[in-house]
């Protein structure tokens, strides 16, 4: 028996994106245990690192709508057997990961005085135009690939049907 190749070996691509919005949930959840252990345990040392609570919710909310979207593409990709090519996936998974990351590294630095400059943390216009950009690329081709696949199957459906009438 001979060995496989790594190539061989991999999952597919639709598994691997199934797979890539289980983690995206389940960042959205280990946060949503953060969040509610601060909640009972304000005074707590995991409390104290937490600067912008806010932040947290909006990284736990984002993890979620991502984890929800990827969940959805990667679903429609394996009804209409859709072969996602590479570069849209990897724009998927860096601005899906990237997004929610951006607020929760917020949420972990001390508020800034607003009488200083810059009012906005150095690291976080970079990562959240270049993963936004991303996942905004990358959302609306699979957007794209789903909407075509399912334009296709609805005129394969309609020409057969008209083959069936005929027949009759």
């Amino acid at each position: 028996m001979k060995p496989l190749s790594i190539r061989a070996r991999l999952p597919s691509r639709n598994a691997f994106i199934l797979a890539f919005a289980t983690l995206l949930l389940g960042m959205a959840l280990a946060i949503a245990w953060v969040l509610g252990v601060t909640l009972f345990y304000p005074d707590g040392e995991l409390a104290r690192a937490i600067h912008r609570r806010d932040d947290l919710i909006r990284a736990h909310i984002d993890y979620l709508m991502m984890a929800q979207f990827v969940f959805v593409f990667g679903l429609l990709f394996r009804q209409y057997a859709i072969r996602p090519p590479i570069w849209m996936i990897v724009s998927i998974c860096f601005g899906t990961f990237n997004n929610p990351l951006s607020f929760a590294l917020r949420a972990l630095r001390p508020k800034i005085d607003p009488a200083t400059l810059p009012p906005v943390e150095p690291h976080f216009p970079l990562i959240a135009g270049v993963s936004f950009t991303l996942t905004t690329v990358g959302f609306l081709t699979a957007a794209f690939l789903a909407v075509r696949a399912a334009w296709r199957a609805g005129d394969a459906a309609a020409t057969v049907a008209r083959s069936l009438e005929r027949a009759e």
